[in-house]
């Protein structure tokens, strides 16, 4: 399954005609996120997120085509998100990722070079119904003001991740990522292993001519890095976490 359409059962195009009568009632909680222990983020988002998750970013192989993406890490363990409650609730004051927050909604590629594109929905999402909730559409047939918001919002975070495709691109122009592993330790002196992760390394960082550090300025690209080696001091929190989560689980079991 590609990062894009993580947490997606049934990606269906929204179409006007089809899905005139179409309403969303919102479903409170985040179920939807509960079995991800990571979501791609976009580099904007990391002022905010830095200060709660560690921002790492991991090489994907599609085809021979390899790709390398920013992540938020929500656990350590595959399945379990460690910031949704057995109550489904999000860990509170801890920002909620874009990524996340735009489901069930979706835009993806309307043709092959990727010109155009089109809004889709998750139709396994139990809050689309016909009968409860915001109109999709009005009943002349006219995009609702819901709608409208929905796709500013998703436009946005559109535009947001070409940019962020632009940063790692420079990043890898610069041969900046290293490859990372780490033996991270928890306040109860818990030793964890992770692996198989790129970081901005400093010391290339360092040795950056001027030429390319103004380039990465001007594009408001530094304070990304920033903020991303910032949130690498959030893996022993997330360990943290991790196991106060699975000692809960273990006691209600």
């Amino acid at each position: 399954m590609s990062n894009t359409m993580l947490l997606y059962k049934n990606v269906t195009a929204l179409s006007r005609d089809t899905h005139k009568s179409l309403k969303l009632d919102p479903v409170t909680g985040f179920e939807v996120a509960a079995k991800t222990h990571w979501v791609p983020t976009a580099g904007v988002e990391l002022y905010q997120a830095a200060h709660h998750y560690p921002v790492v970013f991991v090489n994907e192989n599609h085809n021979g085509d390899v790709t390398t993406t920013p992540l938020l890490l929500l656990g350590l363990e595959a399945g379990r998100n460690d910031f949704v409650a057995s109550d489904y609730s999000w860990k509170k004051g801890c920002y909620i990722p874009a990524f996340i927050r735009r489901y069930p909604f979706v835009i993806a590629a309307a043709n092959k070079d990727a010109s155009e594109f089109t809004l889709c929905f998750d139709s396994s999402f139990p809050g689309f119904n016909k009968k409860k909730g915001k109109a999709l559409f009005t009943k002349e047939g006219k995009n609702s003001e819901f709608l409208e918001e929905t796709l500013q919002f998703m436009n946005g975070f559109n535009i947001e991740m070409k940019r962020t495709r632009e940063f790692v691109d420079l990043l890898n122009k610069h041969l900046l990522l290293e490859k990372c592993a780490a033996q991270i330790v928890s306040s109860s002196n818990v030793a964890f292993n992770v692996q198989d992760f790129l970081v901005v390394s400093e010391k290339k960082l360092a040795n950056l001519d001027g030429e390319a550090l103004v380039e990465l300025n001007q594009k408001g690209y530094l304070g990304w890095i920033t903020a991303h080696l910032m949130s690498l001091s959030n893996l022993p929190k997330l360990l943290d976490m991790h196991l106060e989560n699975k000692s809960s689980a273990d006691v209600k079991h």
